[in-house]
C-alpha cells in the first residue's frame, strides 16, 4: 500500500528539503570542508527533527538514502557506513515503509557481504534486521522500547539502562545542570503507560499505514485503565515475535501478521463501542528516550554499586536467576581489590549430600532414629544443598564476546575490534544490558579503566554480574577549561596544560561518524550549557545532549578495545612499599634537575652542575610483527619522558607504547658548551626506567593527566600490559600441577592475556 501523497508541489518542496539535508551531511563527512567543522553532529540531529515532525519526510529520507549508498559503494566507499547508519535509524523511527524500499535496502545490505570487515559484519547485522523488519513491521521500534523502558513481557523479556558518569572535577557546573534538566524524571508507573500506548500504536500503524486511524485509536487508549493497556501490548508483543520468527516466506509472514494486527486493531475500537473510522494520514509515534541515571562519579566504587543495585532490582523483580540468594549475599560481600590472590578457593567435600553416606543417622532431620527397618533406612534421602555453578566458563565466555579471539598465547600488535550484541540482537543470551557512557576529558578515562580493573577481580573471584549482564562502554568527550586539574600542568610542566581528548580524537580518525556526532560534542556541549544558563532555559523542547546520547548508545555497537597498562612504582624511601596502579591513554614523569648531597667530592660537584637532567637506565622489549621478544637495554641523561598509549593516528595502529625520553646532549661550538633536548622514540610493551644517580633524586609521575593521580619521590618505573585478573587468576591454579610459569595449561590457553578496555563506536575500526 503506497501512501497518500500530498500536493505535488508540497511533496517536491519536501522531497528537495530532506536531499539537501542528505547532501550536507555527505559533505561533513570530507574533512576538506572546514566550514563544517563548527557545526559537525547538528546536520544529522536537524535531518532526524525533520522526520519527526512529518512521517511522510521519513519516506522520503529512505529513498533518497538508499539512492546515495548505490552511488557510494561504487565511487565513494566511506560514505556507505555513516549513510547505512542513518538509514537504519530513520526505519526505526518511521511510522510506515514500503515494503519495496524495504525491499531495496535488504538488498543492499546483503550485497555488502562480500566486503571486508566491518562492512560485511554490519552489513549482516543490517541485513537480519531488516528481514524481520519486512516480516513483522514495527519489530525494531518496539524491541527498542521493551528493552529501555524495561516493559515486561514474556515473548523478548530484555531490559537494559543507562548509566551517565561525570566527574564534578572535570565538567563545569553548567553541564552538570544542562544534564540534570534535560535528563527527564517521569513516574515509572506512567512512563510504562505511556511506553506500551507508544508500542500498540506505532506496531499497528506500521503494519497497516494508512488504513487505520491512530487518532481514534489514542483517544481509545487513553480512556482505558492500566489493566486493559498492558493486555492489549501483551498481544501486540505476542503477535510481532511470532511473526519475527515465523519460517514462512517474507511475504506470507508479513500479510498473516497484517491481519492478526487488524483483527485487533478492531477489536480495540469495538470496545469503546465506536465504528472503525475510516483511514487517515499518517501521525507520527514518537521514538522515546531511553531511561537514563545521571551520577556525579565522586567514589571509586560507583560503577560497581550501581550495576549491583540495577541486577538486585531485576532479581527481585521476577527474573528468574540461578543460585540468586547466594549471589546477593556475595554482591554486597566486601573484598580487597588490591591482590587477587587472596580468593577464596573451593575445598573439595567428600559428603555426597545423601543422609546414608554421612555415617550418623541421626544428623538427617527427616530421618527417624528410631526406625528399625531396614527398608527404611536404605531410603536415600538427600538433605538440602546448593548446586555449585560452574563459574570458570561463564568467565572464559564472556571475556572471548569482549575481545574476539584473543587468547592467552599470544599477544598480538594489531588493534583488536569487533561486533558486540546488537541492542535488536535475536538470540540475546543475557537478560539484562548495562550501557555506561563516561562525559569529560582523558582524566576520566583513567578512573574508568581503574574501575573496570576493580570489576574484572570482583567477577574473577565470583561471577556475579558477568552471567546476568552485558557491559557496553561509551565515551563521551567534553572540555572543561576552569577544571581544577590544570594544576598538574605547574607540577609536570611536560604536561602543558594538555588535557585534550586523546581517546575521542583517535576514534574519531577512525571512524568518521564519530568524529562528526561525538567528538564534536567535546566542545559544543559546554557551549550549548552556557547558553542555556544565560537565556534562564531549565529544559528544552528538543534536547540536545540525550538525543544525541541516545543516538549513540542505540546504534554505536562496535567495539574498539584498547589496552590498559599495569605500573609499578619504587619510591626513594626504602621504607615505603612498592605501588601498583594502572593506566590507559599516557603516563607523564619529570626528573628534576640534579642536586648533590654535601658529602660528596669537589670534583663531582663541578662535572654534575654543569650538565642538566639525570642519568637513567632503560631495559624495554622490543616489539617486532613476528612476536619475537628482543630485549634492549641503554642508559640516558634525560630532563623527563612520557608513555603514550593511544597512537598518533591511525596509520600505525599498534598496541604498543610509544615511550618519549626528552634526552640531553652536550653540544659544543665556539660560543661554548651548549645543551640540546632531543626527542628520543621507542615502542614497547614492557619497559622499566630507573634512576641511576644516587644523589637523593627521584621523579614525579602523573598518569592520565590527573592531578589526582601524581606519584611523587619515585625512583622506579615499572609498566606492562595489564593482566587479565581471571587470566591471572586460571594461572596460579594452573601452577599447581605445573612448574613452568610460562606454560598456558587448562583454561588459560584460551582466555585472554591482557585486559582490554572496550570502547564502542558506530563502525569500528574502517
Amino acid at each position: 500500500m503506497e501512501p497518500k501523497a500530498a500536493s505535488p508541489s508540497t511533496e517536491a518542496n519536501a522531497e528537495a528539503d530532506i536531499r539537501r539535508s542528505v547532501q550536507a551531511i555527505i559533505r561533513e563527512l570530507d574533512r576538506d570542508h572546514p566550514a563544517f567543522q563548527c557545526s559537525r553532529g547538528m546536520f544529522r540531529w536537524t535531518l532526524h527533527k525533520k522526520t519527526e515532525r512529518d512521517p511522510y519526510n521519513n519516506i522520503f529520507l529512505v529513498k533518497i538514502l538508499i539512492s546515495e549508498l548505490e552511488l557510494a559503494r561504487k565511487d565513494n566507499k566511506h560514505y556507505i557506513l555513516p549513510l547505512l547508519n542513518t538509514l537504519m535509524y530513520a526505519i526505526i523511527q518511521a511510522a510506515y515503509i514500503p515494503d519495496d524500499l524495504h525491499e531495496k535496502a535488504y538488498k543492499f545490505c546483503k550485497g555488502l557481504l562480500s566486503f571486508a570487515k566491518p562492512y560485511c559484519t554490519i552489513g549482516h547485522e543490517y541485513a537480519v534486521m531488516l528481514k524481520a523488519e519486512r516480516k513483522a513491521p514495527g519489530v525494531l521500534y518496539q524491541r527498542l522500547v521493551i528493552s529501555e523502558h524495561g516493559l515486561r513481557n514474556e515473548a523478548f523479556p530484555h531490559w537494559e539502562k543507562i548509566f551517565i558518569f561525570a566527574d564534578p572535577d572535570l565538567i563545569s557546573e553548567e553541564v552538570c545542570n544542562a544534564l540534570c534538566n534535560e535528563i527527564p524524571s517521569m513516574n515509572p508507573n506512567e512512563m510504562s503507560t505511556v511506553s506500551m500506548g507508544h508500542v500498540i500504536k506505532h506496531t499497528i500503524q506500521a503494519a497497516l499505514g494508512e488504513t487505520c486511524n491512530i487518532s481514534r485509536l489514542d483517544e481509545v487508549l487513553q480512556n482505558k485503565p492500566y489493566n486493559v493497556i498492558e493486555h492489549y501490548f501483551q498481544e501486540v508483543v505476542a503477535i510481532t515475535e511470532k511473526s519475527c520468527f515465523s519460517s514462512e516466506e517474507v511475504t506470507t509472514a508479513h500479510r498473516k501478521h497484517s491481519s492478526r494486527l487488524q483483527e485487533l486493531y478492531k477489536k480495540i475500537i469495538s470496545s469503546a463501542q465506536q465504528v472503525a473510522p475510516p483511514g487517515e494520514r499518517l501521525q507520527n509515534i514518537l521514538l522515546p528516550n531511553p531511561d537514563i541515571s545521571f551520577f556525579m562519579w565522586k567514589e571509586d566504587d560507583l560503577l560497581w554499586k550501581k550495576l549491583v543495585q540495577f541486577v538486585k532490582n531485576q532479581c527481585g523483580s521476577g527474573q528468574d536467576f540461578t543460585n540468586s540468594d547466594s549471589d546477593n549475599s556475595e554482591m554486597s560481600e566486601p573484598t580487597d581489590d588490591g591482590n587477587i590472590e587472596q580468593t577464596r578457593l573451593s575445598v573439595l567435600s567428600t559428603d555426597s549430600g545423601i543422609v546414608r553416606d554421612c555415617g550418623d543417622l541421626s544428623l538427617g532431620s527427616d530421618v527417624s532414629p528410631t526406625v528399625s527397618n531396614e527398608k527404611e533406612q536404605a531410603k536415600l534421602v538427600r538433605r538440602g544443598c546448593v548446586k555449585k555453578k560452574s563459574y570458570d566458563s561463564d568467565n572464559t565466555m564472556f571475556l572471548s564476546d569482549i575481545y574476539d579471539t584473543a587468547t592467552g598465547d599470544s599477544m598480538k600488535l594489531q588493534r583488536k575490534f569487533g561486533c558486540n550484541a546488537m541492542l535488536f540482537n535475536f538470540k540475546q543470551q543475557k537478560p539484562n544490558t548495562a550501557r555506561i557512557v563516561v562525559i569529560g576529558n582523558d582524566c576520566i578515562l583513567g578512573k574508568l579503566a581503574k574501575a573496570f580493573l576493580s570489576l574484572r577481580k570482583r567477577e574473577a573471584r565470583r561471577c556475579i554480574l558477568t552471567s546476568k549482564l552485558n557491559l557496553q562502554f561509551y565515551y563521551i568527550p567534553v572540555t572543561n577549561e576552569k577544571q581544577s586539574p590544570v594544576i598538574a600542568g605547574k607540577l609536570i610542566p611536560l604536561l602543558h596544560n594538555d588535557f585534550s581528548c586523546e581517546l575521542s580524537r583517535y576514534l574519531g580518525s577512525i571512524d568518521p561518524w564519530y568524529n562528526s556526532n561525538i567528538n564534536s560534542l567535546r566542545n559544543m556541549i559546554p557551549e550549548l550549557a552556557k547558553m542555556s544558563t544565560l537565556s534562564g532555559q531549565q529544559s528544552g523542547a528538543d534536547p540536545f545532549i540525550v538525543d544525541v546520547t541516545s543516538y549513540y548508545v542505540r546504534m554505536g555497537y562496535q567495539p574498539v578495545c584498547f589496552q590498559i597498562y599495569s605500573v609499578k612504582f619504587t619510591f626513594a624511601d626504602e621504607t615505603a612499599e612498592c605501588v601498583d596502579d594502572v593506566f590507559l591513554i599516557q603516563l607523564d614523569a619529570e626528573l628534576p634537575e640534579l642536586k648533590c648531597a654535601k658529602d660528596f667530592t669537589l670534583s663531582r660537584k663541578r662535572a654534575t652542575s654543569e650538565g642538566l637532567g639525570v642519568q637513567i637506565a632503560v631495559a624495554y622489549k622490543k616489539i617486532a610483527l613476528s612476536n619475537r621478544e628482543s630485549t634492549k637495554q641503554f642508559s640516558s641523561r634525560c630532563i623527563g619522558l612520557a608513555m603514550k598509549a593511544i597512537p598518533s593516528s591511525g596509520v600505525e595502529d599498534l598496541v604498543c607504547l610509544d615511550v618519549n625520553i626528552f634526552e640531553v646532549t652536550n653540544k659544543t661550538n665556539l660560543s661554548g658548551k651548549t645543551f640540546l633536548i632531543e626527542n628520543f622514540k621507542i615502542k614497547t610493551s614492557h619497559v622499566k626506567i630507573q634512576l641511576q644517580d644516587s644523589c637523593g633524586k627521584s621523579m614525579m609521575v602523573c598518569l592520565d593527566k590527573d592531578s589526582r593521580r601524581i606519584y611523587k619521590d619515585v625512583v622506579s618505573i615499572e609498566v606492562s600490559p595489564c593482566l587479565e585478573p581471571g587470566y591471572s587468576l586460571q594461572k596460579m591454579r594452573a601452577l599447581r600441577f605445573s612448574q613452568n610459569e610460562n606454560e598456558n595449561i587448562g583454561l588459560t590457553k584460551y582466555m585472554p592475556k591482557c585486559l582490554l578496555l572496550p570502547i564502542n563506536t558506530f563502525a569500528g575500526i574502517l
